[in-house]
C-alpha cells in the first residue's frame, strides 16, 4: 500500500510540475515523453476551465497574460475539485498576492465577483423564502434570523466591480466608470444568475443578515445607521423578490418556518 501511494504521490507531483522533463521516477524514461503529452493536456485543461470560470479577468488582463497567470496557478494550487465546473476557487487570493498584478487592486475582486457568480449557477437548488412563507409571523419577524440561500452571494468590494464586469460583457452599456464602492446580490432566480447593485443601506441590510447573522430588527437598525434613507419595507422585499433568502428559517424565539 505504501509503495502504490508513493506511486500515486509522485505521479500527481510530477504531472503538477510546470518543469518541461518533470515525470514520476517510478516511470520509465523511454516513457517520459507520453507522460509530458498527458502533463500538457492536463495544464491546458485546466487552464481552460480557468479561462471560462473567469472570462471577464482574461479579457481586463487580455488572452496571452491570462494564459501565463493560468499557468502559474495550475502549478501552485494544491487542492481541485471533482469537477471542472467548480475549478479555480482561490484564484482571486492568487492574483492579490501576484507581483505583476497586485497593483490592479480591483481585479481581486472582479475574480471574486466571477467566482460567486459560478458558485451561484451550481449552487444545489432550494426553495426560496416567500411572503406566504411568512403568514402568520408578522409579530417575531423582528426576531428572526435568516439565512442565505444556496445560491445567494454577496460581494463587497471597495472598487465599482459590477460597474467594471458590466462595461466588460454589456455591449451598450456606459463605459464611463465612477470610482466607488461597490456592493453586489448575486442570486439565481428562476436557474438564471442575476446581479443586483445595492444602496449603501441595501448593503449594511444584506451584510447584517448573511454576514453576521443578525436578526431582521438588528439588521434594519445597522441599515439605517448606513443609510437614514433606507427603505425597510422594500430592502426586505427586494430579497424575498430575489430568491435570496433560504425558506428554513430559525428565530431565537424558537419558532420555525
Amino acid at each position: 500500500m505504501s509503495d502504490l501511494k508513493a506511486f500515486y504521490d509522485g505521479f500527481s507531483q510530477a504531472v503538477q510540475s510546470l518543469e518541461p522533463d518533470a515525470y514520476p521516477q517510478e516511470l520509465a524514461p523511454d516513457n517520459a515523453h507520453r507522460f509530458a503529452i498527458y502533463r500538457n493536456n492536463v495544464h491546458r485543461g485546466l487552464c481552460d476551465a480557468l479561462a471560462a470560470a473567469y472570462p471577464t479577468v482574461e479579457k481586463l488582463v487580455g488572452k496571452a497574460f491570462f494564459r501565463e497567470l493560468a499557468r502559474q496557478f495550475v502549478g501552485a494550487e494544491t487542492s481541485r475539485p471533482g469537477s471542472l465546473a467548480l475549478y479555480g476557487n482561490g484564484f482571486s487570493d492568487f492574483i492579490a498576492a501576484h507581483e505583476t498584478v497586485a497593483s490592479l487592486a480591483y481585479l481581486t475582486d472582479i475574480a471574486r465577483l466571477e467566482r460567486a457568480r459560478l458558485e451561484a449557477l451550481n449552487a444545489k437548488d432550494a426553495e426560496p423564502l416567500s411572503a406566504s412563507h411568512l403568514a402568520g409571523y408578522e409579530d417575531v419577524l423582528g426576531a428572526m434570523q435568516l439565512h442565505a440561500h444556496s445560491a445567494c452571494r454577496l460581494v463587497v468590494s471597495d472598487h465599482p466591480v459590477l460597474s467594471i464586469w458590466t462595461a466588460q460583457n454589456v455591449s451598450d452599456s456606459p463605459k464611463n466608470i465612477v470610482t466607488q464602492d461597490e456592493t453586489v446580490l448575486i442570486t439565481r432566480p428562476y436557474m438564471d444568475v442575476k446581479m443586483k447593485l445595492l444602496t449603501r443601506g441595501q448593503a449594511a441590510f444584506s451584510a447584517a443578515i448573511f454576514n453576521d447573522d443578525c436578526d431582521v430588527e438588528t439588521a434594519c437598525e445597522i441599515a439605517l445607521a448606513a443609510d437614514s434613507a433606507f427603505d425597510i419595507t422594500r430592502g426586505f422585499a427586494d430579497l424575498l423578490v430575489c430568491g435570496a433568502v433560504d425558506a428554513r428559517i430559525i428565530t431565537d424565539t424558537g419558532v420555525s418556518a
